[in-house]
């Protein structure tokens, strides 16, 4: 992991140290982690840097990347992969919302057939695409500031936009260790609803890895893994049946839970010291499989969720039209 600049904060919590990340200041305590965007007591500047951030044009190329990064240049190529690389957060409903131009009958429709209005023509997005966000930042946090290899993008293990994701949210890999990841994320009210959901996740967390040995892992035809993946483990995911036979054959002598937690405020005045201590003391940590299980939480406060989704869909469903209208006349 790499810290510029760091600093201890308080001589009371000298484990508390603070960090800078883009335009993030980051606080860990004891691998616990809070990333606060700048205006963090704006609201407004807040919510516009943070998604401005989250969708910018570097993360959203390199999102599905493994390896090498793509440099931004104005061409076809890259406005097609810039479109296809955000489509994922949509369906096809979404992408034909011009959101502040919705006529009546069509919020009636709407909110008949896919439940997108409430009853006061306010936008409800669908719940696996809020998760879809989610994943998505965790993605970008886990490559660029953690430095973990990405072994398949989840969103890679689904046929249609409008599916869900199935199983652990984020499957990534440390090569130097040979650690697998499986990461869980959420993307909720409060941070103490966030954490709630992950030790409900985590009481069948054992199982949960299980399945996602069975069905992506050990699958070497369905799912195109990272090469890194494929040269270290693929001898032994080719003969074990389960995850406990792989753990045997491949010697594996941990496992790593990634957890990240995109969070409102709840009106809560909460500093990052509090959301850091409140991970480290509620989120239910515990050892998978008897292996020594290396434990990563990270909160990201989001100031609102309900406004923070709305910002995002309305900048996303821009840039989308933005860049097929830009790959189609260049």
């Amino acid at each position: 992991m790499r810290y510029i600049g760091s600093d201890i904060l308080a001589k009371d919590l000298p484990k508390i140290i603070k960090s800078n990340f883009g335009s993030f200041d980051v606080y860990n305590y004891e691998n616990n982690h809070s990333f606060i965007h700048a205006d963090f007591n704006n609201k407004v500047k807040f919510l516009n840097g943070l998604t401005d951030y989250i969708l910018s044009e570097n993360n959203l190329l390199n999102y599905a990347q493994r390896t090498s990064k793509i440099k931004f240049e104005p061409n076809k190529k890259i406005f097609t992969k810039l479109y296809n690389n955000i489509n994922s957060f949509l369906n096809s409903e979404l992408e034909s919302l011009i959101l502040d131009e919705i006529t009546d009958e069509l919020k009636t429709i709407l909110g008949e057939e896919y439940c997108l209005i409430d009853k006061k023509g306010n936008l409800i997005v669908q719940k696996d695409k809020i998760g879809k966000i989610g994943e998505y930042i965790f993605h970008v946090l886990l490559t660029d500031f953690f430095q973990l290899d990405c072994i398949i993008p989840k969103f890679k293990c689904i046929t249609d936009r409008n599916m869900s994701v199935f199983g652990i949210d984020t499957l990534f890999l440390n090569t130097k260790e040979n650690i697998i990841y499986f990461g869980e994320s959420k993307v909720c009210k409060s941070i103490d609803n966030g954490i709630a959901l992950i030790n409900r996740s985590l009481n069948d967390y054992e199982a949960q890895i299980n399945e996602e040995y069975k069905v992506v892992l050990s699958d070497t035809d369905a799912f195109k893994k990272s090469k890194e993946f494929i040269e270290i483990f693929e001898e032994h995911t080719q003969v074990c049946m389960t995850f406990s036979d792989f753990i045997e054959s491949a010697d594996i002598k941990s496992v790593g839970v990634p957890i990240f937690i995109a969070h409102g405020r709840n009106g809560e005045t909460k500093v990052p010291e509090d959301y850091l201590i409140t991970m480290k003391n509620r989120i239910k940590r515990k050892d998978f499989f008897g292996l020594k299980t290396k434990f990563i939480t990270i909160s990201f406060p989001i100031f609102d969720k309900t406004e923070f989704i709305k910002v995002i869909i309305k900048k996303v469903v821009k840039k989308l039209n933005d860049y097929r209208q830009k790959a189609s006349t260049l």
